[in-house]
């Protein structure tokens, strides 16, 4: 057996995972729609009855956090012992295994969420304007500016989630976001410590979200490096990461 990878090879894992992962995806993808429509569009719409409704923060936060949950049970062979047994007896690569599992959490997520999300609008506004004929209802597209801006930052944080189904064994979601929120605790707690004259400083915040500290932040050095280390560092990091974690687990 090639010990990195075959193009057939992969093919038929490719196929193999699209297979047995089917329900789990489909179940997903219900649920967030079901959610979305019933608690997401109509109860917000009967309770805050607003003029206009826009559906740009109802797709970001369901294709984040759908997309998240379907990273981490990227490699969820690995999480019993029977399963982990055929897991790793399987003959395939663990290039071949982390590139299949990109693939469909990335790649794959991002294209059906969005087909998916196009038609849920062109259905949900109708019906919304029927039951709501006082609200004016926009449409949205999700490969416009917002949506493509929206999907980079999933293909950004999504590796997180992949290193932790490399890592972890069960509960992989909630693991890793304890392991998030440590380190963004951990963080912000350094920043505020290390910038605390500036943050105990006398400025101006208003209600709009402005702040004085924000925008004298944003043209920083730091925030420069920052965003280069998110957009071109953070995700192929993350990508190693969790090859090594799947070779270890072979190991």
């Amino acid at each position: 057996m090639k010990s990195q990878f075959d193009f057939h090879r992969f093919i038929q894992l490719l196929k193999l995972e699209l297979f047995q992962s089917r329900k789990g995806i489909a179940m997903i993808l219900v649920i967030t729609f079901g959610a979305l429509f019933f608690i997401g569009f109509l109860l917000s719409l009967f309770i805050e009855r607003p003029a206009t409704y826009d559906h740009t923060e109802s797709f970001g936060g369901a294709l984040m956090l759908g997309g998240f949950i379907v990273s981490s049970l990227a490699f969820s062979g690995i999480d019993r012992k029977l399963r982990r047994i055929g897991f790793l007896m399987l003959p395939v690569s663990s290039l071949e295994r982390f590139i299949c599992a990109w693939l469909l959490t990335c790649i794959g997520w991002l294209l059906a969420f969005s087909v998916g999300f196009a038609i849920y609008v062109m259905i949900a506004n109708p019906i919304g304007q029927m039951l709501f004929p006082d609200t004016a209802f926009k449409g949205f597209n999700p490969f416009g500016s917002v949506g493509l801006l929206t999907m980079k930052v999933y293909a950004v944080l999504q590796g997180i989630f992949l290193v932790g189904a490399a890592k972890f064994r069960g509960y992989v979601f909630p693991k890793t976001m304890v392991v998030i929120i440590s380190v963004l605790t951990v963080c912000g707690f350094v920043i505020f410590f290390a910038l605390k004259e500036e943050f105990t400083s006398d400025h101006y915040c208003t209600v709009t979200g402005e702040c004085e500290l924000v925008d004298a932040f944003a043209l920083h050095s730091v925030y420069s490096v920052a965003k280069v280390l998110f957009w071109y560092v953070l995700a192929p990091l993350t990508w190693v990461i969790a090859y090594f974690g799947l070779k270890d687990q072979e190991a």
